[in-house]
């Protein structure tokens, strides 16, 4: 099987490359070139990644390519993050940078080069039912599973993926990459969104869209004005440091962000409690109704919920109350470990 292989130069995707060429796959190597020209901020997406890849490549004798991705990284997630947030909405660049970068244009550009798959180092599995479909599921290791970030992928897509880490413990990747001597077996893991500089995000934010660096009223459920904020794109659901409102009785917590009128809304813990969440769902494999196991985000227990469709996609109802609902991040739901539904929340309830 000829296997093109997504590789940042980090122990997961170096290790993912070396099993499939152990197992005597044809494995090419692609590292994508996402920042412009200039810009490197030292993670995953900038020239030292792509050195580490191709040293990579070199030690496991497959061959290496890196493909310029930077227009449709700067349209699909660029772009729409900085928009997001613009629109008191808190997104999630790896999201769209997995559906629309790597299983989108990239997938594409790999099938029409002769690969019959794509691989990544998610940790994520791809399972099949007594049919043949294929259905994304959880990674073995719970605490460093993908699948989250991964719901939006369709049936077409998955028959042309492969997770070969989705069966192993990210202690058991260390132990193999060291086993196999890659050069990036202690590398380490990059964090936040890959394009901005640690403590940035506001500034980067408001270089696109000042308004949303533009000062203006904390007020509470009642439009009483509390504070002052320093723009909106300091902001996100359920933060409670950094507002500058002391003196009170009991804590306050961003609840809602009100980009038409430059307003930051604060309440109480329990103003962040909703049972009920409204998304705009596009894949729901189970039938309206079903009960399944949702999470609103990364590494948050599941909770027992209800799928109802709705105009928009669907409203996941809640057994119990969840707290910090975020519009702009996903609800994802799972069947056992199917990922079963997912789509992006509207607002909070």
């Amino acid at each position: 099987m000829r296997v093109f292989v997504a590789m940042s130069g980090g122990v997961d995707s170096s290790l993912s490359a070396a099993l499939l060429a152990e197992a005597g796959h044809e494995v090419v190597g692609i590292t994508l070139q996402l920042l412009p020209e200039g810009e490197d901020p030292g993670t995953c997406c900038g020239t030292d990644a792509v050195r580490s890849a191709r040293r990579v490549c070199d030690a496991i004798s497959i061959p290496h390519y890196v493909w310029n991705a930077r227009e449709v990284f700067a349209a699909k997630v660029v772009d729409p993050y900085c928009d997001a947030y613009a629109q008191g909405r808190t997104p999630n660049p790896c999201m769209a940078c997995n559906f629309d970068v790597k299983f989108g244009w990239m997938l594409a550009r790999a099938l029409e080069n002769g690969a019959d798959v794509l691989a990544t180092g998610h940790y994520a599995r791809v399972v099949r039912d007594d049919a043949g479909d294929p259905w994304l599921a959880r990674g073995v290791d719970r605490a460093k599973d993908q699948s989250y970030f991964l719901y939006d992928l369709g049936v077409s897509q998955l028959e042309h993926i492969m997770f070969p880490l989705g069966e192993l413990t990210k202690t058991r990747v260390r132990e193999l990459a060291t086993q196999f001597d890659l050069p990036s077996a202690k590398r380490p893991e990059s964090q936040d969104a890959c394009f901005v500089d640690t403590g940035q995000n506001a500034a980067f934010v408001g270089a696109r869209h000042p308004s949303a660096v533009t000062p203006g009223d904390i007020v509470d459920g009642h439009g009483t004005v509390l504070g002052r904020h320093a723009g909106i794109a300091h902001y996100t659901i359920g933060q409670r440091k950094g507002l500058g409102i002391g003196g009170l009785d009991a804590p306050l917590y961003v609840v809602r962000i009100d980009a038409d009128l430059n307003r930051v809304i604060v309440g109480s813990g329990d103003d962040l409690m909703t049972s009920d969440v409204p998304t705009n769902m596009r894949i729901v494999r189970v039938p309206d109704g079903s009960t399944v196991e949702a999470v609103i985000r990364y590494r948050m227990p599941g909770q027992t919920a209800i799928i109802q469709r709705s105009l928009e996609g669907a409203d996941i109802l809640f057994a119990e109350p969840v707290s910090g609902v975020a519009p702009g991040q996903s609800v994802v739901c799972y069947v056992d470990d199917r990922v079963v539904a997912g789509g992006e929340i509207r607002c909070a309830g």
